[in-house]
Order: structure tokens, then C-alpha cells, then sequence
């Protein structure tokens, strides 16, 4: 073989392996598949039902202030201390029993299990209108919370105090998949009705905004898996710096060669 013939020879490999090496664009971005119809409309966010386990935080309002501790846990409800932790919604919010009950001060036992928030507000707002006149009820899911694991910069457990999170939130939360997290495979572990299921999905298809995972549910456990060569797989700088090295050694034992 010729000196030329070589030098080709040696270049087509480097260029195979940094072929090989590299991870196509559309397998690592978001919603990247085309579609003609435009994005469509986006699931309408799913309402809550409680479950066993959920802590509430439900406060009882009215003219009377005395009336609002027959209802309140807490002493004074206009309290100006807004500083909100886990350990105070957890003191002072009311968890649903196993019996799919929440145990309201001076009232007794009411039965909200698989009931919305909305639906509990009215529960609530009618047996409270025995006691005072024109009461204010506001109920909130105290518990929101997710866990994103796996292939991610950040994993961990995530409380959430506001409304319709999305995956996407979820996984800003964690850092983002990092570069052996395999998005075309993505799984979420979601409660129904007190049993767990595991769903499959796709993040590299735009049909993930008008899915039933696009937005997530209280407790979901999102677990991003990795790529199937994740022990090979290396950052695009790495793998240039790897094969300008191995260029640079054969091209130099070649040359070498060629002069004998």
C-alpha cells in the first residue's frame, strides 16, 4: 500500500469513527419532530382528587374571628408571618386518613377521599354555614410534590407550590437530562385511585404537549433512562480530542514507516 492510499485510508477511519461516536441531533432535542398541522391544543390541566395521604391546608373564613378558630388549626389565621416550609404545612394542614377522612376541629369526621379540591371546598363551605354566616373556604393540596430520577444533572424530590406543572418544569427542576439521558425513553410511575402504573413516552416528539403527561400529577415519579451505549458515550469535544490524538499517532507511525 501506498503512502497515499494509506493517508486516505487513515482519514476515512477517523471520519467513520467520528461518525460512529457522535449521537444523531433529533435523538437529544426536545419536540423535534415536524409536523404540518401545527401544535395543536394542549390537554386541559387535570384536577386533583384526593387521595389517602394527602395533606390539606383549609382555612375557614369570616367576619367573626372567634368563629374561625372552631375550624382553623392555627391560632391566629391573619397571621402575618407568610414563610411557608414543610414542617408548617405539614403541622398545620389536615391529612386524609386511611378511612379517606380528614379530621376538621369541632366538627368531626368528613369524608372527601377521591373528591376534587373544588368539590371538598363545597363540602367543607356547607357544614361550615352551620356554625357561621357567609363562610370564605379555601382549600390547597399542601403535599404537591415530585420525583425526578435518573439520567438527569439534579435528581431528587421536588416540592411544588403552584398549579399544572408540566414535564418540562419538572425536569428545569432536576437540571435537564444530561448527556447520557436517552429522551426517547422516559417513564413516569403515577398514582390512580391509590394504585401506582408506569407509562412510557417520548420527548423527542412534539405530540408530548397535547398528551396526558405533558402536565404531572401529585407524586409522580419521572425516571429518565439512559442511552444504551452510555459507557461509550462521550461529549462532542471528547471524542474530537480522542480522535485527533489517534489521527496524530498513526499519521506520525505511518510517515515513520514510509521513510524506511
Amino acid at each position: 500500500m501506498n503512502k497515499s492510499n494509506s493517508f486516505f485510508l487513515l482519514i476515512l477511519l477517523v471520519v467513520f469513527s467520528l461518525f460512529f461516536n457522535c449521537t444523531p441531533v433529533s435523538k437529544i432535542t426536545y419536540m423535534n419532530s415536524d409536523t404540518k398541522e401545527g401544535w395543536g391544543i394542549s390537554p386541559i390541566p387535570p384536577k386533583h382528587r384526593i387521595e389517602i395521604g394527602d395533606i390539606l391546608m383549609i382555612k375557614v373564613i369570616s367576619r367573626n374571628e372567634e368563629s374561625n378558630k372552631l375550624f382553623n388549626l392555627e391560632t391566629n389565621t391573619n397571621n402575618a408571618n407568610t414563610t411557608t416550609t414543610a414542617a408548617n404545612l405539614y403541622l398545620n394542614g389536615f391529612t386524609v386518613t386511611q378511612e379517606g377522612t380528614i379530621d376538621l376541629p369541632n366538627v368531626g369526621t368528613v369524608n372527601i377521599v377521591s373528591q376534587t379540591l373544588e368539590d371538598a371546598k363545597k363540602i367543607i363551605t356547607e357544614i361550615a354555614k352551620e356554625y357561621i354566616i357567609d363562610p370564605f373556604v379555601i382549600v390547597k393540596l399542601a403535599n404537591f410534590e415530585v420525583t425526578v430520577l435518573g439520567e438527569v444533572n439534579n435528581p431528587g424530590t421536588f416540592p411544588v407550590y403552584k398549579e399544572n406543572l408540566t414535564i418540562f418544569d419538572a425536569l428545569a427542576m432536576a437540571g435537564d437530562i444530561n448527556d447520557y439521558g436517552n429522551l426517547r425513553k422516559v417513564k413516569i410511575v403515577r398514582s390512580n385511585n391509590n394504585k401506582k402504573k408506569v407509562y412510557f413516552f417520548d420527548l423527542t416528539e412534539s405530540t408530548i404537549l397535547n398528551s396526558n403527561f405533558y402536565y404531572l400529577s401529585n407524586k409522580d415519579l419521572v425516571y429518565v433512562q439512559p442511552l444504551k451505549f452510555k459507557g461509550l458515550k462521550k461529549s462532542q469535544s471528547q471524542i474530537l480530542l480522542s480522535s485527533l490524538t489517534t489521527f496524530a499517532v498513526l499519521f506520525n507511525a505511518i510517515m515513520n514507516f514510509t521513510k524506511d
